[in-house]
């Protein structure tokens, strides 16, 4: 299978990189600013030579963001080598967008892959999961479209369990259990993701029980209904208003006879249920004509799940009340076995902080061939699954999508307090570790910025950005507190100032007034320094200037794709250098409008 794969070479990937790396470090004065020293190191005037304005239109055209690259652009005109400013914005634009991953050509597509797999013909159109009734758009669009991937990794490696990394709510985890009847373990350091996890598996599996128990009601209603239309005379004429709309009276059947949905949902989260028999497992018939459509689409989404994922109610009625104790003792042991059976086959979340020294046999006890997943694993959570999948012989494919590259470690970063012997974030190949080089917190922030989402005007938080350059200006005039500084260059060129960090404390202010006193107290310094008055000085001063840090955030959006594609091609190019891996590649598995980060990596072992 894996030769019908398209597959770009190891020295592609890595001339890419080496050209990539090139661009990233002319740059770097750009991707490595700190937004918040924008105003106190007068950033723009020191770094750009072209107007703001025309940098804010390149984000209206929308053509020019989707047009490509017809070739290689020629990098050694976008900055002046007399000013060292950005003087050609064209030229920066179009050097962007070559060297982002969706140009390089290094990218396998998700069609080629489900083909592959052959997933497309498991489908059963009436067996699809209405996912919208238990988690937003946006989770929603990732986890069909990942889940679905992996029930084809799943297939071809005959394999039943699958480990989630980084599970959090257990979005994906549930989804493959119930969907695709896998034994899914979901790991996540949260204890409180993990309990809310499990609550989670109890309400889904209450929910499932009364809709059972009413479908059999309705069932046995229908069979009693039908019993009666066929002791009706043959010329028997019923009292019926052609005119009437019938449907709605059937409606407010079903609502009586079922509960809603509506009432167990509320959110991405179903809402508690109460563990009362007369609670809201039996609530009051809703009058109104969407609810039945709603109840339908939830049943469609509780018919896909296996036969024994969840607990049925006890058949002891049926059975004869007078038991030996040899016959209790023989049928408790049963249920038990039952039980556990059932239990196994909706997942189970775990709580583990995982390293890359992780047993997982400590964690899972049944342990057996297994596939990896990780979807959206924040920071080093992400390497460190690469690195347990090319260890552990159990793990026989992975696929990883990470996020958070600001919380990554760096080897090569001389900001790291701790600089002892540990499985780093970046840089994973060696063909990285030999260069010495490294990113930069900034940069790395920067990373985390999505352009397809500001192309369209979503993303960037102007005013809190604005406000907080604003704040430091204070700061530094006023208090003499000064910010740490970042760049993408070499380790042994970098230097470090004093941190002050604000927090989100904008978003708990009433107005910049209110934000600049917080922030200072939260600094430990005395707000009464300044009158109101002379804060909104600061405020009004910088107003016209706004533009200008608008303008250069943009600037940072359009290296982001190419700070991620580094951090991306470095996880292949460590795939790359192991010795047991059939596959590797990266995948493109979602829409960046609604999930910036899109990609994934993927690698598989020989069967």
């Amino acid at each position: 299978m894996f030769e019908h794969l398209t597959i770009p070479s190891t020295e592609k990937v890595r001339e890419c990189v080496k050209s990539l790396l090139q661009f990233l470090q002319i740059t770097a004065k750009i991707s490595g600013a700190h937004t918040v020293e924008f105003y106190t190191q007068d950033v723009w005037k020191n770094h750009v030579a072209v107007s703001p304005e025309s940098v804010l239109s390149v984000f209206s055209e929308q053509q020019k963001l989707q047009s490509g690259c017809k070739g290689a652009p020629d990098i050694s005109k976008i900055f002046s080598k007399a000013t060292e400013q950005l003087v050609d914005l064209e030229a920066f634009v179009e050097a962007a967008q070559y060297h982002s991953l969706i140009n390089m050509g290094l990218c396998t597509q998700i069609e080629e892959l489900l083909d592959a797999f052959a997933t497309q013909t498991t489908e059963k159109p009436d067996k699809e999961i209405r996912t919208d009734q238990f988690m937003n758009d946006k989770k929603s669009h990732e986890v069909v479209i990942m889940a679905k991937l992996v029930e084809g990794i799943a297939n071809y490696y005959q394999i039943k369990q699958v480990i989630d990394l980084g599970a959090g709510k257990g979005y994906l985890s549930s989804y493959l259990s119930m969907r695709y009847d896998l034994n899914v373990y979901g790991i996540d350091s949260s204890r409180t993701n993990t309990d809310g996890a499990n609550e989670r598996n109890r309400k889904l599996k209450k929910y499932w029980q009364v809709y059972k128990t009413n479908a059999r009601t309705t069932s046995k209603a229908q069979k009693s209904d039908r019993k009666k239309e066929r002791s009706l005379p043959t010329n028997a004429c019923l009292d019926t208003n052609a005119d009437q709309d019938v449907s709605g009276d059937r409606g407010a059947d079903l609502r009586e006879k079922m509960p809603s949905f509506s009432t167990l949902c509320v959110d991405d989260e179903i809402s508690p249920i109460s563990d009362s028999k007369d609670s809201s497992l039996c609530t009051p018939p809703v009058h109104n004509p969407d609810t039945v459509d709603s109840l339908l689409n939830a049943c469609s989404f509780l018919e896909v799940l296996p036969a024994g994922a969840v607990e049925l109610p006890p058949m002891s009625e049926s059975v004869c009340k007078v038991l030996s104790q040899q016959e209790k003792e023989r049928r408790k042991m049963e249920n038990i076995k039952t039980k556990n059976l059932n239990e196994s086959r909706v997942y189970s979340p775990l709580t583990s902080y995982v390293t890359a020294e992780t047993q997982l046999h400590d964690l899972i006890t049944d342990l057996e061939d297994s596939i990896m997943v990780g979807l959206h694993t924040c920071g080093d959570l992400a390497p460190n699954t690469l690195r347990i999948f090319v260890v552990k012989p159990e793990i026989k494919a992975v696929c990883s999508v990470g996020c958070c590259y600001h919380f990554l470690s760096e080897e090569f970063d001389s900001l790291e307090e701790d600089q002892t012997d540990r499985s780093w974030g970046f840089p994973m190949s060696q063909y990285l570790k030999e260069k010495g080089w490294h990113i930069g917190r900034n940069a790395r922030m920067s990373a985390c910025l999505a352009l397809e989402r500001v192309a369209v005007g979503q993303g960037l938080p102007t005013e809190s950005l604005f406000c907080r350059a604003v704040l430091q200006v204070i700061c530094k005039e006023v208090f003499g507190i000064t910010q740490r500084s970042y760049s993408i260059v070499p380790h042994r060129e970098n230097v470090m100032k004093i941190d002050q960090r604000v927090g989100k404390i904008f978003s708990k202010s009433s107005n910049f007034i209110d934000y600049v006193r917080k922030s200072l107290k939260k600094f430990g310094q005395d707000d009464s320094k300044l009158s109101d008055q002379e804060i909104m000085g600061y405020y009004e001063k910088y107003e016209p200037r706004r533009n200008e840090l608008e303008a250069f955030n943009r600037l940072k959006v359009f290296l982001a794709p190419c700070i991620e594609a580094l951090i991306l091609l470095d996880r292949l190019c460590y795939l790359r250098e192991q010795e047991n891996i059939a596959w590797s590649g990266l995948v493109k598995l979602f829409d960046p409008v609604k999930s910036p980060r899109c990609y994934a990596v993927l690698s598989l072992k020989q069967p």
